[in-house]
């Protein structure tokens, strides 16, 4: 990976906060658009391979708003509907197969 990958990667970093107060980071692995909303695939970032296997991933909606300074931001809000998940999960999942092939 070079050092532009890993500054983009920093630049991709969430932290959410878990029911004990523990701020968990998670990095952003891509973006879709799914019925005119923008989601985000998350995973949980790790320190050792052997954590990889079992990090979690979860679907974002992003939220875009305007702050009283004029600052545009940018907030995930994960998508409770499991229905919805999992058919953006579906839609990740084959726009990264399909970007793997394009690879190829």
């Amino acid at each position: 990976m070079d050092e532009n990958e890993l500054n983009s990667m920093e630049e991709d970093i969430i932290d959410f906060e878990d029911e004990d107060g523990n701020v968990i980071p998670f990095a952003v692995i891509d973006y879709v658009f799914y019925n005119g909303e923008e989601y985000a695939l998350l995973t949980e970032v790790t320190d050792s391979e052997e954590d990889e296997e079992n990090q979690e991933c979860i679907v974002c909606r992003v939220v875009q708003d305007t702050e009283e300074d004029g600052e545009e931001t940018e907030s995930f809000v994960p998508v409770e509907d499991e229905a919805l998940a999992q058919k953006l999960v579906d839609i990740f999942n084959t726009k990264m197969a399909d970007e793997e092939k394009e690879e190829e």
